[in-house]
């Protein structure tokens, strides 16, 4: 079946619809969802097809980190579906969470060709219900932890890919984030739509407890600080930013109401001099870094990007954003 691909199709027409994968017009992931830098010589960039029929997406692995653009990528592999998020677990190793509920570990691995290589799936399991919404891996890199919109938390070994503890009703409604504490191996914090934030530790026979409620208002995003094992810090569905030491959960340090719109991602410095420094994006094209030392102060922002700002990364001196509007940026802050 002919078609002219210049022209945008009708993707209810019964044409489109009837047309096979080969013939159907190439979309490309555009809508970035994740960027992950290991080092200079290794980082990835995940993204989503959100305007086809079928949302698929696309992982491109990059040697050099000073050009994102897509032709530059070393590599790249596709995904049958969306991709949510990710997480390094090694060098030349890593695990994406993707829209269907699955997971699934790429690594790079040379061919038989010399000096060619080639990404490949060590794996893949799919036990959450929906989609995954965050993962975070222990400080062991032997396991690791996952939330879903099936409202459930669950442990992982990443030996197997097998999930050795699932936590059904802790959360009633989308757990949003998780978050491992820094060089941690039993204790993360989960937030949830539920506006409840818990603090999970893995050796106790109840393992999960309460660290904030909000009333009113979800919690959707947590990232907890690379130098101290008691600050994390909580976004919120009405574009607050809440600061607490989890050893006195009944006085808040810190909130500010950062955006108007609703906190996508947090994420804070790792670099010990500088860890203070937050940065936060949201539902908008605007994403902004806060220093936690001084009242949660706005020390950068930006609004170079024209469409929702999903992934971010520090290394090094810069902060890296990455857009649903097909565009990866490099901010010095």
């Amino acid at each position: 079946m002919n078609m002219d691909i210049s022209i945008a199709p009708n993707l209810n027409a019964e044409v489109y619809r009837n047309l096979s994968q080969a013939d159907r017009p190439t979309v490309t992931d555009k809508h970035l969802q994740l960027i992950l830098v290991y080092d200079d010589n290794n980082a990835i960039l995940g993204g989503s097809n959100m305007t086809d029929r079928f949302w698929s997406g696309t992982v491109w692995y990059y040697n050099d980190i000073s050009d994102f653009t897509k032709s530059k990528a070393l590599l790249s592999t596709k995904t049958i579906t969306g991709i949510t998020t990710g997480a390094y677990l090694e060098k030349d190793k890593f695990i994406i969470g993707e829209d269907s509920g699955l997971l699934q570990i790429i690594g790079l691995v040379e061919t038989s060709e010399k000096d060619t290589f080639e990404l490949q799936s060590f794996g893949y399991a799919c036990q959450h219900d929906d989609t995954i919404t965050s993962i975070s891996v222990f400080s062991d890199k032997e396991r690791l932890v996952s939330g879903g919109m099936d409202c459930c938390v669950k442990v992982w070994d990443i030996s197997n890919l097998m999930s050795t503890d699932s936590f059904h009703s802790s959360h009633i409604d989308i757990v949003t984030g998780v978050d491992v504490q820094h060089g941690n191996n039993s204790v993360f914090i989960s937030t949830s739509l539920d506006n409840c934030a818990l603090m999970w530790d893995l050796r106790k026979s109840k393992p999960a407890t309460c660290i904030l409620e909000k009333y009113g208002y979800g919690l959707t995003s947590v990232s907890c600080s690379p130098i101290s094992d008691n600050i994390v810090a909580i976004g919120a569905i009405d574009g607050s930013v809440t600061l607490i030491d989890i050893r006195n959960t009944d006085d808040v340090l810190f909130e500010s109401f950062v955006f108007s719109r609703s906190i996508h991602k947090l994420l804070f410095n790792p670099n010990p001099e500088r860890s203070s420094q937050l940065a936060c994006c949201c539902d908008d094209v605007v994403f902004k870094v806060i220093d936690t030392n001084k009242d949660c102060n706005v020390i950068y922002e930006n609004i170079t990007h024209t469409d929702f700002v999903r992934g971010l990364a520090w290394y090094k001196d810069e902060l890296l954003s990455c857009s649903w509007d097909d565009q990866v940026l490099k901010h010095t802050i």
